[in-house]
């Protein structure tokens, strides 16, 4: 009885694992998520990639909702054995060794497929794998042979509760998703899908030059995002996150962040002119991807911190910190930041905005149109999955 306890604990923590799993995949489809997760390590260790990739759900179902609703079926047939409201009986033993064999299956499929698919690895989606093989060496000989004879006929008969426990699971896993989609609004996003693609599909073609701004670096691409932001505007730091995750799980999609400033200092498309602080962090991410390569990494920084930066009329109080956090020397980013070429460029990056029709920020093209709703993970990936 005591590798029972033993295993009931087991899947207690297996179950808490997809429990989280569940609420993070929700967060970051519905774009609530703060790109900092206490299981995303790096771009390699990262459950935000897991969660925001193409294969977290199952017919719209996420797979952690289905692991979980499958191992809280599992725990309740191991806890009715144990309080003697199962009869032991080799149909018992053979439905739970099938739940335990299954899941141990799955895991290995989802391991491959994070290694070699997705090209991330989650700290929790690992954790749930090595509890699978736990549970399956715990329970595996968990109920002693009987001389009941075993006949499959018999979970058609006798034992049909089994099988109906089994189709519990898709079938509650369905309802706890709808219900989680509702929570976070994902319902209500799902209607206007249909239109954002379409207006995207029938919208005008922009040509733009990718050295105009900030690049992921990658290479014959299947998408193009390009998204024109700037960095005191409080929906560009919400764009910012839900685009950084979505990017996490979509290795085929170049990304282009474009500097669109609102302030008439360094933007003629602007009529107002502000303190200048917009254009000094657009140039030091420009001058961060110049000098060093870290242009993204300086502009997914001044995002995350925007409340602190946003009351700041100086951006160069910000060079020290650029300095210590990026290895940036703030003397050549002062003076590459203040140069008339970099606010060129930003100015064309500007300039390429107004001719694209940019109406305000953040606004986003994928593949040189625009496509509104574009921040919105659910719509990304519908246009990316044509």
């Amino acid at each position: 009885m005591k590798k029972i306890t033993l295993l009931l604990i087991s899947l207690v923590f297996t179950i808490g694992v997809f429990a989280y799993l569940t609420i993070h995949h929700y967060e970051v489809k519905s774009g609530l998520g703060n790109g900092d997760s206490i299981c995303s390590i790096s771009s390699k260790i990262n459950c935000d990639a897991a969660a925001a990739s193409s294969y977290s759900e199952i017919l719209r179902i996420p797979v952690a909702v289905l692991g979980g609703i499958f191992h809280l079926v599992l725990f309740g047939f191991i806890l009715f054995y144990k309080l003697g409201w199962n009869d032991e009986s080799p149909y018992l033993k053979a439905t739970i060794r099938f739940q335990l064999a299954f899941a141990a299956a799955v895991s290995v499929g989802m391991a491959l497929i994070s290694i070699f698919m997705v090209g991330a690895a989650c700290p929790f989606c690992i954790a749930g794998y090595i509890l699978s093989f736990i549970n399956l060496y715990l329970g595996w000989n968990l109920i002693s042979d009987t001389q009941e004879a075993f006949d499959i006929n018999g979970y058609f008969g006798p034992y049909k509760s089994h099988l109906i426990m089994l189709a519990v699971v898709p079938a509650f896993s369905w309802v706890v998703s709808t219900m989680a989609s509702e929570h976070y609004g994902l319902q209500d996003i799902t209607k206007y899908i249909p239109e954002k693609i379409a207006i995207w599909k029938a919208g005008t073609e922009y040509a733009f030059e990718p050295q105009l701004g900030i690049s992921n670096g990658v290479e014959n691409a299947k998408y193009t995002l390009v998204e024109f932001a700037d960095f005191k505007c409080p929906h560009c730091k919400h764009a910012s996150n839900t685009i950084g995750l979505f990017l996490k799980g979509r290795p085929d999609v170049k990304f282009i962040f474009k500097p669109y400033p609102l302030d008439g200092s360094c933007n003629t498309a602007v009529q107002s002119k502000g303190d200048g602080s917009r254009c000094q962090f657009a140039a030091y991410a420009l001058c961060a991807q110049k000098l060093a390569g870290k242009g993204l990494e300086v502009t997914h920084w001044l995002f995350d911190n925007q409340e602190k930066f946003f009351e700041i009329s100086d951006g160069k109080s910000l060079l020290p910190q650029l300095q210590e956090k990026f290895s940036l020397d703030s003397k050549t980013m002062s003076e590459c930041a203040d140069s008339a070429e970099t606010y060129d460029l930003i100015n064309r990056s500007a300039k390429e905005g107004v001719a694209a029709q940019v109406e305000g920020t953040p606004t986003i093209y994928l593949n040189g149109k625009k496509l509104p709703w574009g921040h919105i993970p659910d719509v990304l990936r519908t246009a990316t999955s044509m």
